[in-house]
């Protein structure tokens, strides 16, 4: 969005007849009045973009950035006037009884559904963002994304066998550019076995998709979209009178049951690879976790 951001700036130095040579640094004195135009329509947040997308345009021509402490100040003021529409509702999380009715409604002899079942527990209980796992298009990016040969399964991720533990390579992350591994752990609706049941009876070898399947008719191998994998979660939850959720409630719901198992928070944090405090406030059922 920082091209978005940039052209965002030029119109509003138009609106307000600024003459802005775009061949030099915004002055600071510009810049922060730029912010305190935002105040009243977004959040925070937003107006953080919005100059973050501006400071990476004077990066791309080897400009100085002229941000001060007052422009801090200005965005901070910014955050305490953002309209209430401004604020987004909190996702709600996907649940166990969830994953239950999906489990209940997959078919277990369906290609799609099977790699459906396996991609919604390694998410759910890797604490998983969906673009970590799932690809947006058919076009898989094999660099960004899990292969078969990502997955240590059962006994061979290291851990004693009768811990059931997994070990998921994930070639890039949000955050880990270069990559990471995380952990899955046996729970009783095991994301080892849904793994290791979905790669046999998708053949899926060391150089596929992770998450791809079989074509019903052609039995070509097909990548797992983002949009067909909630599409097929989302009609059966809507069918059980139950919510429709987005990519990032599986995040937010592993989270959650982590913590309303009692697994320490500081746990929780590591393997969902949480950099800061931040993922307490993705904290859902709290009440029941105290």
């Amino acid at each position: 969005n920082y091209a978005g951001a940039f052209r965002h700036f030029k119109q509003w130095t138009r609106a307000e007849r600024l003459r802005w040579d775009a061949a030099s640094s915004v002055p600071e004195r510009v810049l922060c009045a730029y912010a305190a135009s935002l105040a009243g329509v977004m959040s925070a947040g937003g107006a953080s973009s919005k100059l973050a997308g501006l400071r990476f345009w004077h990066e791309q021509q080897g400009f100085d950035w002229l941000g001060s402490a007052r422009l801090q100040r200005i965005l901070k003021s910014v955050g305490q006037v953002a309209p209430l529409s401004s604020h987004k509702e909190q996702r709600p999380p996907v649940t166990e009884a969830m994953l239950d009715e999906a489990l209940a409604k997959l078919s277990p002899d369906r290609p799609f559904d099977i790699c459906v079942a396996a991609a919604a527990l390694v998410m759910f209980w890797g604490q998983l963002r969906i673009g970590e796992a799932l690809s947006a298009t058919r076009t898989y990016d094999f660099d960004a994304l899990p292969t078969g040969k990502c997955v240590k399964l059962r006994g061979d991720a290291g851990g004693r066998p009768e811990q059931v533990t997994t070990a998921l390579w994930l070639p890039r992350t949000k955050v880990e550019r270069a990559g990471v591994w995380i952990w899955l752990a046996r729970h009783y609706n095991d994301p080892s076995y849904a793994l290791q049941h979905h790669m046999h009876a998708n053949g899926i070898s060391r150089d596929d998709p992770l998450f791809a399947y079989k074509h019903d008719r052609t039995g070509d191998l097909i990548p797992l979209t983002r949009n067909a994998f909630l599409s097929r979660l989302n009609e059966i939850w809507s069918a059980a009178g139950m919510q429709k959720v987005t990519g990032h409630c599986f995040r937010i719901g592993g989270t959650t049951a982590l913590l309303r198992a009692g697994v320490a928070p500081e746990v929780v944090k590591v393997a969902g690879r949480w950099r800061s405090d931040s993922f307490l406030r993705y904290w859902r059922a709290l009440d029941n976790i105290i």
